[in-house]
């Protein structure tokens, strides 16, 4: 893929997620390639994450990094997970090397935006929120897009309905898991 095509993909996936999930998944590159695309973007969003508190000397609040990476992954994986077994429940053809590319793809863009939101951050601070709130809005528009492209659905709202079921309960299961093998949220001090 030559930097234009790479730079096109990009686009049409903002543009029309369905589309670039399609154009995506018609690479079909190997299931080394794809691992490697989401441990780049995982790896690289996390760098992104922690380079301005680094900068403003703000590194005591950080959890470690490789713990934080290591969360991150492991959140993508059940991300993907989710998608491929739930998509297939309600009816989804779609595969867990194709949610894999997508998801890592989906990634490499929000570490674009996450650049983005730094850039604001450092140039005017007053808009960082409306740069944080347009990511989040442009990650589900690509999360709901390529879902329906991964698994053939037709209806983009009952896929981001369905989807808000699934992270509310899924998030649910877990804080319960870990309540149960000791691990409790943090408590809040000075409130």
């Amino acid at each position: 893929m030559t930097r234009t095509e790479f730079f096109a993909l990009i686009r049409q996936s903002l543009a029309d997620p369905e589309t670039g999930a399609q154009h995506l998944m018609a690479l079909n590159p190997a299931m080394a390639t794809r691992w490697m695309l989401l441990a780049a973007s995982v790896l690289g969003s996390v760098v992104l994450l922690y380079l301005l508190p680094v900068l403003t000397g703000e590194v005591s609040m950080l959890p470690s990094p490789f713990a934080f990476a290591g969360t991150q992954a492991a959140m993508n994986l059940l991300v993907i997970a989710l998608i491929t077994h739930v998509g297939r429940a309600f009816g989804g053809t779609g595969n867990f090397a194709d949610a894999v590319w997508l998801v890592g793809w989906m990634q490499l863009i929000t570490a674009g935006l996450l650049i983005a939101q730094i850039v604001v951050m450092l140039v005017l601070p007053m808009a960082n929120v409306i740069v944080a709130i347009a990511s989040i809005a442009v990650s589900i528009w690509l999360l709901v897009g390529f879902i329906c492209a991964l698994h053939g659905f037709k209806s983009r709202i009952t896929v981001m309905v369905a989807g808000l079921m699934v992270f509310l309960l899924s998030s649910f299961v877990i804080a319960m898991v870990l309540l149960f093998f000791g691990f409790s949220p943090a408590e809040v001090s000075n409130v």
